[in-house]
């Protein structure tokens, strides 16, 4: 039987256990003469056939050697019936690599072995045909081509793949240190911060403010704010500095992608001033609304001034409804309910009586108990103020 058509399997004309299994020595002995000619007439196929082939071969890699070494991999693989790595792996992977820093698509290589193995099975056959291989041995020598094909694409597209993650690590890594320079205190030299910028293509804007938000969302939000926002985790809390908050559509835009996470959004400040408007955004979760969804600092100030100084407020909370103290937890959260109201309708007592559902009467008779309860402070603009602070800090407990 002639050892080129079966290796393994029986003579009854079983397949052979892989591609590589249907050969022997003697037809790689009748290819590998012709592994230059090959080689010419690939490349000529591939100049004519893959418009970008003409600035490969005109740059640093030597193409030929590379096409060479294929065809030599290819033959040892025939030889040994081999299942293991894809001779000269290494090779492709790196091209795969070399493609993306050229900023060039995958999609032109990837034809490219396509093109290139449809021209070696033709020459392939052509050489095998005037060195006596039979029809049988010529047609897996096709399946064959194409599988050794089919490795050289898996290669290059890891290679592509795996230098695509290491470019995306070091933008990311960048982006956050810039969010870094950002938020710095005090701020970094604009001319620092600039040069960061530009490394990542960000335009430094005019105003910008500062989003904080649990860091283990850092990834989902990344994906679901404006793609000219800079996300990054620093320290244990997520930020994303928003450049021109105040641009039409742009406050929606962030609510929509905060919808039910909790988050604050610090005041628009000019870039020196990030980190305030971080350190405000950071201040602004601890309202309990910040649980449910987006809060604006700019709508909140007079809770964070009680939140910056909380023992104070506590203080101040104590000292103005104390008095209320004495009563039933039942009527004393009705009438801190109607002095809320109360002082809302500036003591107009009718809109009191609407907003709470009750009688008139029944708001005067509270007030009434409000006025013996309090004191003075009703009466006057400075202790109105009092009662109405320390009714916030009460709903910020």
């Amino acid at each position: 039987m002639d050892t080129s058509l079966h290796r393994s399997g029986s003579a009854g004309g079983s397949l052979p256990a892989s591609p590589w299994d249907a050969f022997g020595h003697d037809v790689a002995t009748a290819l590998r003469p012709k592994v230059a000619q090959i080689t010419d007439e690939v490349l000529a196929v591939l100049i004519e056939a893959v418009p970008p082939f003409d600035e490969w071969l005109e740059g640093s890699r030597n193409l030929r050697q590379g096409v060479e070494q294929g065809m030599d991999g290819f033959l040892e693989l025939i030889e040994s019936g081999d299942e293991g790595l894809l001779p000269r792996r290494e090779v492709y992977f790196d091209f795969g690599r070399g493609e993306l820093r050229a900023g060039r698509s995958i999609d032109a290589v990837l034809n490219a072995y396509r093109v290139a193995a449809q021209a070696t099975w033709r020459l392939m056959a052509e050489a095998g045909h005037a060195a006596g291989l039979d029809p049988t041995t010529l047609y897996r020598l096709a399946e064959a081509v194409m599988a050794y094909m089919n490795r050289m694409s898996a290669a290059t597209e890891e290679g592509f793949a795996y230098e695509r993650s290491i470019m995306v690590g070091e933008q990311r890594d960048r982006r956050r240190r810039l969010v870094e320079l950002l938020l710095r205190d005090p701020p970094c030299p604009a001319a620092e911060l600039e040069s960061d910028a530009a490394a990542v293509g960000w335009r430094v804007a005019p105003t910008l403010a500062v989003l904080a938000f649990p860091d283990e969302r850092v990834s989902r939000m990344a994906a679901r704010l404006p793609a000219d926002a800079l996300v990054a985790r620093v320290g244990a809390m997520g930020y994303a500095v928003i450049p021109d908050p105040d641009a039409p559509g742009r406050l929606q835009a962030i609510e929509h992608a905060m919808s039910a996470v909790p988050a604050a959004l610090g005041p628009a400040v000019a870039p020196a001033q990030a980190a305030v408007s971080a350190q405000q955004a950071r201040l602004a979760l601890k309202l309990p609304e910040a649980l449910d969804g987006l809060v604006l600092v700019s709508r909140r100030r007079v809770d964070l001034l009680l939140l910056q100084e909380p023992a104070l407020a506590a203080s101040l909370a104590e000292d103005v409804l104390g008095p209320l103290s004495v009563l039933p937890a039942a009527a004393r959260d009705r009438l801190l309910e109607t002095l809320g109201a109360w002082l809302r309708h500036q003591g107009e007592v009718r809109p009191v009586a609407e907003e709470l559902h009750v009688h008139v009467q029944t708001v005067r008779y509270r007030v009434a108990q409000l006025r013996e309860l309090l004191g003075d402070r009703m009466a006057s603009p400075e202790g109105r103020l009092e009662l109405e602070l320390a009714l916030r800090v009460l709903a910020l407990g």
